[in-house]
Formats: C-alpha cells, structure tokens, sequence
C-alpha cells in the first residue's frame, strides 16, 4: 500500500482518536492480558475479542472515510 504523507499523517491522528475512545469506553487492558492480544509469532491475535472490536472500529471509520475529513 501507498500512501502520501498528508494521509499517513491524517491516519495516525484517527488511529489516535480511535484508541483514546476505546480505551475511554472499556475495560482497561491488564499488562498480563496484553500478551493474549498477540499470537505468538507476535501477530494480532484476530480471535481475541477485544481485536475484533478494535479492527472493526478501525475498519469502520477507514470506510467511512472520517480520516481524509479530519473528523
């Protein structure tokens, strides 16, 4: 994938807002469940629930294009 500067930067600020409200709006993530947010070939773990519900937040705003309107 390519990506201008001005998109990668734009993403980053998204990717931001997102993690600041999920973390805001859950439980947070003891250090010693961390390690099963990744398999171990350090590679998210998909089957974890709490990925899911962040690649589908992710996933979401990229299709609803909110990081190219800076929202």
């Amino acid at each position: 994938m390519s990506a201008s500067w001005l998109d990668r930067v734009m993403l980053g600020q998204m990717a931001l807002k997102l993690s600041g409200q999920h973390l805001a709006a859950s439980r947070a993530v003891r250090q010693s469940d961390a390690l099963t947010l990744f398999t171990n070939e350090l590679t998210l773990n998909y089957q974890s629930p709490l990925v899911g519900q962040i690649w589908q937040r992710c996933s979401d705003s990229l299709k609803a294009g909110s990081y190219r309107a800076g929202v």
